[in-house]
């Protein structure tokens, strides 16, 4: 675990690149709720909140129309999410022919946040061209009955993840820093089991208290244990892209997060700010544009210009 030295993971970093990837997801790959604003679980941190934030594709017929007319003008990809059903996973059984046709017909990237999966369901998201899966991972079975209210362990967490990891082509895993209302219970074990499928990229998130849900008015973790918790995951996976996502707070500490992903040495921060591009520029690193979401390979989009911050 990483603690004091805070050179170690910039030293990782430069060793694996010199590049920050500045990632912005809309226009050309957005977020798709196939359940509207619907969730079983209404968890802590969300409270359906999020899903506002999604276009609205409840049925086949909507997700088809979408991303045609997305693929049409232009568009990359498509991150597929939505609410979770009561056993904790977004319900993408009505949806499956349907993404199959998508994918033959357009080509489009298709990430799917997924939540906790059955193996049938997992095979069934790489039989029908499911390009990636953004994977939920906690580590601590305390959070888990906290945030989400159902009874599921780290086990079944991890059991998702291996057979994701089984039936996909890329499995990333996105850990959220604090969600225990601000508290940091499993991050660190919750890398050790990311580390069990090497994947190529793992995105950490921060807990960022959220007007209208039951954790408004919760303290974040601190920049510094956000720090800590990047930085170890910079030397558990020198190879793998690390990314600092979307989930964090954007009005307190938010550039003092982002100050620190930079620091503990990050591949890639999902819309950040002209500060941050500025400093990572004084640090020595070529700051480039990725019009995609923060864990789509960059094989799949080429970075576009590259950012001078001195302009």
């Amino acid at each position: 675990m990483f603690r004091e030295n805070e050179q170690i993971p910039l030293s990782v970093k430069f060793r694996h690149s010199r590049e920050l990837l500045a990632c912005y997801p809309h226009p050309n790959f957005p977020t798709i709720s196939l359940t509207g604003g619907n969730c079983a679980l209404n968890c802590k941190h969300c409270g359906r909140r999020y899903l506002q934030n999604m276009i609205s594709c409840p049925t086949p017929a909507a997700l088809r129309e979408k991303c045609f007319e997305l693929s049409s003008s232009g568009a990359t990809g498509v991150l597929l999410s939505g609410g979770f059903n009561a056993e904790g996973y977004v319900p993408f059984e009505p949806f499956l022919d349907t993404i199959e046709e998508i994918k033959r017909e357009t080509g489009l990237f298709i990430s799917a946040h997924t939540g906790l999966v059955p193996e049938w369901l997992a095979r069934e998201l790489g039989r029908v061209g499911v390009d990636l899966a953004d994977f939920d991972l906690i580590g601590d079975d305390d959070t888990i009955k906290l945030v989400l209210g159902v009874e599921r362990t780290v086990g079944d967490y991890r059991r998702s993840m291996l057979l994701l990891s089984r039936y996909l082509p890329r499995v990333v895993p996105h850990i959220c820093v604090g969600l225990h209302s601000g508290e940091i219970r499993g991050e660190f074990r919750a890398l050790e089991l990311a580390s069990e499928i090497d994947p190529p990229l793992v995105v950490l998130l921060v807990l960022a208290p959220t007007a209208s849900t039951d954790f408004e008015g919760v303290n974040p973790p601190s920049p510094a244990i956000f720090k800590e918790v990047a930085a170890t995951a910079r030397l558990m996976f020198p190879q793998a892209d690390l990314a600092l996502g979307c989930m964090r707070p954007r009005v307190r500490e938010r550039l003092e997060i982002e100050l620190a992903a930079l620091q503990a040495g990050v591949d890639r921060i999902a819309m950040p700010s002209k500060q941050t591009i500025r400093a990572a520029w004084s640090m020595g690193l070529i700051v480039k544009e990725l019009q995609a979401c923060c864990a789509v390979p960059e094989g799949v989009v080429r970075p576009g210009k590259s950012f001078d911050p001195s302009c």
